[in-house]
């Protein structure tokens, strides 16, 4: 049986109030996308630094950007994104990632443990972060998007 992880219900009234909202920009971005499926597991590390507030910050991280997404195939993707055998805590503060988004006054700001955490990188160009709070989570993909909204 598949389990759908979804933000809090808090999480989510918090970025409505925080002023998220439609931009102007060309719409690009579907609510479900399809960039793939993810292959082997390519690496882990803990203390990654993102806060994926309102699903359009952008994670650069070795090789280029990360793009946030919500799979449309979900079926094809793991139960489990950080895989069990994985020790987080090994690689701890080995790198560090940098968020392109600028924290800005309207966004709600992060509760603990809820802007750094674990990232999985995957064959396909795929990406899962999760916040050590464990209340964040988010596919990357390395394929460009272009969200239509701004937060």
């Amino acid at each position: 049986m598949r389990v759908l992880r979804v933000w809090p219900a808090a999480v989510m009234a918090s970025l409505a109030l925080a002023g998220c909202g439609l931009g102007s920009s060309e719409v690009t971005y579907d609510e479900h996308s399809d960039h793939g499926a993810p292959g082997e597991v390519l690496r882990v590390e803990a203390g990654v630094l993102y806060y994926p507030a309102c699903g359009n910050e952008i994670l650069q991280w070795e090789g280029g950007p990360l793009y946030p997404f919500t799979p449309a195939n979900l079926d094809e993707f793991p139960d489990d994104p950080i895989p069990g055998w994985a020790d987080a805590s090994a690689s701890a503060g080995s790198d560090v990632a940098v968020v392109s988004a600028a924290y800005l006054p309207a966004v709600v700001a992060p509760g603990l443990g809820d802007d750094v955490g674990t990232l999985v990188t995957y064959e396909g160009a795929l990406a899962y972060w999760e916040s050590d709070s464990g209340d964040l989570f988010t596919w990357l993909t390395r394929d460009e998007i272009t969200y239509a909204w701004i937060c």
